[in-house]
């Protein structure tokens, strides 16, 4: 396949031969800055271990946002677009390598903690039919496998097809968009637990939040969200190492 179809790395442009499935070599990879600090998922305020700030933890569900890197790197914007709107799906597992380096490097308390249990963000089926994969899925199972967390891709459904949150005009519209979006469909397994909900993007923190609602919902004690990239980092706060 290679021979009629060759691939090459999104980054460099250079053939690849031994990367098994992958678009991306293993030096455009290590390339990638990851996030040296925090923010908070929804006002973009300085935090710790990127935990919901004081202020805007008072109305929203999620309880930390955990960001791999920056959508402004060119890079990580042409995996993301590449993975999501040419479905090369084995991108996502170039993703969740990265995540689980940045994990081991800047979230070693999470690393350590016990009996967490990994959730994707769902797709409604007719956006699943359409792609042929969810991407949240394979980073989330790959990240589950890494650490041996549990991985529950069913613990959460999208109830509602709305437009996808990147044609979205505003902040304002993208939280509307994602009112009431999602519903828990196993609450037994989930009482009393750590969730790491995992995503591709987050711009607004509206799907995760919801995904949060939902969850805590049906019993989890603490979600925390994790994504490959944040569209907008603050400069100050998210310095790129």
């Amino acid at each position: 396949m290679d021979i009629f179809f060759p691939r090459k790395c999104l980054g460099c442009a250079s053939l690849l031969r031994e990367e098994a499935l992958s678009y991306v070599c293993a030096q455009c990879l290590k390339k990638i800055p990851l996030a040296a600090g925090f923010a908070c998922a929804f006002c973009n305020s300085p935090v710790r271990a990127g935990k919901t700030c004081p202020y805007c933890v008072r109305n929203h569900s999620l309880d930390h946002l955990l960001v791999t890197s920056s959508y402004e790197n060119p890079l990580v914007e042409k995996i993301v677009k590449t993975l999501k709107y040419r479905f090369v799906a084995s991108l996502a597992e170039d993703m969740a390598g990265l995540m689980a380096r940045y994990l081991k490097k800047k979230a070693a308390w999470l690393v350590d903690t016990k009996g967490i249990i990994v959730v994707p963000v769902p797709l409604h089926y007719s956006r699943l039919n359409w792609r042929g994969f969810n991407q949240a899925e394979i980073i989330g199972s790959n990240i589950a496998k890494s650490f041996d967390w549990q991985l529950a891709t069913d613990a959460i459904k999208r109830i509602c097809n709305q437009k996808p949150q990147a044609d979205m005009p505003d902040r304002l519209s993208r939280i509307k968009n994602m009112h009431k979006a999602f519903k828990c469909t196993s609450s037994d397994s989930l009482i009393n637990k750590a969730i790491l909900l995992i995503d591709d993007v987050s711009a607004t923190g509206s799907t995760l939040n919801d995904c949060a609602r939902a969850l805590k919902d049906a019993g989890a004690r603490q979600v925390i969200g994790f994504v490959f990239a944040r569209g907008r980092l603050n400069r100050k706060t998210n310095g790129l190492v």
